[in-house]
């Protein structure tokens, strides 16, 4: 395979990995909606590839960094590091350039130059073999779930406190303290699914209840908000750089500036700064709904565009340089 260099994120002051992602709803989620979006040909080519949807594979990466020692190397791959302060500066900026045998090397590899690297192996004209392309596609699948997650993006600060994706800040939901992560990952999506379950059964605090038919009700909801609902004129703009010569080096660095802007947003880092004893199963709950029921709605799409594009084109892919000016 031809050498390629591509430049990751990386943290200059603080780096420790933490090995987590959106909740198994969360993904299940983009899966379903991306799985909406595939042409006949492209989902004919998954289904071949996988043996199952979309849906069924986008917890796997989490699944096999757990159960498999052999994937410990996988660990650090779900994060982007950034060099900013929010809520008062969010940004993602090119640090260093690192050659594609560090990938190889299972070194330093994390989110955006995860996906480019899968990217380009999912492609059938790059030599790669069957359970390459597998298990390449079955990465892309989570990892365009998790660059939509606002707390995979992780500041380089000397506290450690926002730059652990919130690990380390006490919150109270729904009655039970939790790590403010979790609450992203798992607990206000569940919450969310509420609104979409057929079941007349009461959450308890700490019980976590959704079903395939929660999932798929929420997915078609935000599927149909991308087609013709709230999203219909602003969707172009999530995979405005898929088509691009450079789009596999270029849309990560943009989807993850897109997520991380999020990080300023004062609803989403500010009101825990300054709330800090409130049960954010209210107000903050209600203040972010938008934001997270968009995120999903941006995995979906985007991974639905990137596979049509991926999988669909008839030239192999080429790699360049990143642009440092994202």
């Amino acid at each position: 395979m031809k050498l390629f260099i591509f430049s990751l994120i990386t943290l200059l002051a603080c780096f420790t990995p933490v090995t987590y992602s959106w909740g198994a709803a969360g993904h299940r989620t983009v899966g379903r909606i991306a799985q909406n979006f595939l042409t006949d040909d492209v989902s004919n080519q998954v289904n071949a590839l996988l043996g199952e949807s979309l849906e069924a594979v986008s917890t796997w990466a989490d699944e096999i960094k757990r159960k498999d020692p052999s994937f410990n190397w996988a660990k650090p791959l779900h994060f982007i590091d950034t060099h900013d302060n929010p809520p008062k500066t969010c940004t993602v900026s090119m640090v260093r350039t690192v050659r594609q045998s560090v990938i190889a090397n299972r070194e330093g590899a994390l989110l955006q130059a995860t996906i480019t690297n899968y990217t380009y192996q999912l492609d059938s004209s790059n030599g790669f073999k069957f359970g390459e392309r597998n298990i390449a596609l079955k990465f892309l699948t989570h990892f365009l779930g998790d660059i939509t997650q606002r707390l995979y993006l992780i500041p380089a600060l000397h506290a450690c406190g926002k730059e652990t994706g919130g690990l380390n800040v006490n919150v109270t939901f729904n009655q039970e303290s939790d790590k403010l992560h979790f609450i992203w990952d798992d607990n206000m999506i569940e919450k969310r699914l509420q609104d979409f379950s057929s079941s007349s059964e009461e959450t308890m605090p700490g019980e976590s209840k959704f079903t395939d038919a929660d999932i798929e009700a929420y997915a078609t909801t935000l599927t149909l908000a991308i087609t013709s609902g709230s999203y219909k004129d602003i969707k172009s703009d999530w995979t405005s750089c898929i088509g691009e010569a450079n789009a596999v080096t270029q849309c990560p660095l943009q989807w993850a500036s897109d997520t991380n802007a999020l990080n300023c947003n004062n609803v989403v880092w500010k009101y825990v700064l300054d709330n800090p004893n409130e049960d954010l199963a209210g107000d903050y709950y209600n203040a972010v709904v938008p934001y997270i029921d968009m995120q999903l709605a941006k995995g979906g799409y985007r991974l639905g565009m990137l596979l049509n594009h991926v999988l669909g084109r008839t030239e192999s892919i080429v790699l360049q340089d990143y642009n440092d000016s994202i």
